[in-house]
């Protein structure tokens, strides 16, 4: 029988340790997630919460098919019209910097804040110059 109250036992699974030497092992998982490396397994929430960033959005936004016209050209995009501005996808990036959102033969001015690679296409996210002019886009939107 051995002795329990010895060091001998312990001593082997010490000295035979080894380091994480794989560049994945050199750093945490909750690292990995705030930085986006790794995909958080509790995201989406199974219910929005009724406080906080998702219910404190200004503007709801309805996903739809719509008009653009930049520099006298119309194009045919899907996107998300909102209130107070839309986001569309485009497959080039729009050097402009302000477009003409068309719905249902309604029209409004909006400003190209920024534009993002989404896939194989570029996503544009405007707002609204003028919100009274914008209204009767989104009340056409509302209406569908």
């Amino acid at each position: 029988m051995s002795d329990v109250f010895t060091k001998a036992g312990s001593v082997s699974s010490v000295i035979n340790r080894k380091g994480q030497s794989t560049a994945s092992g050199k750093f945490s998982p909750s690292f990995g997630v705030h930085r986006g490396l790794i995909k958080d397994p509790n995201w989406p929430p199974a219910e929005f919460p009724e406080h906080g960033t998702a219910a404190s959005r200004r503007f709801r936004r309805v996903e739809m098919q719509f008009g653009v016209e930049l520099r006298g050209e119309a194009h045919q995009v899907r996107g998300d019209v909102s209130e107070g501005g839309v986001m569309f996808l485009l497959d080039r990036k729009v050097e402009t910097k302000h477009v003409d959102v068309i719905v249902k033969g309604r029209a409004a001015r909006a400003e190209v804040l920024s534009a993002s690679k989404k896939g194989t296409a570029f996503a544009h996210h405007c707002r609204f110059i003028d919100s009274a002019e914008a209204l009767p886009v989104w009340e056409a939107v509302a209406s569908s």
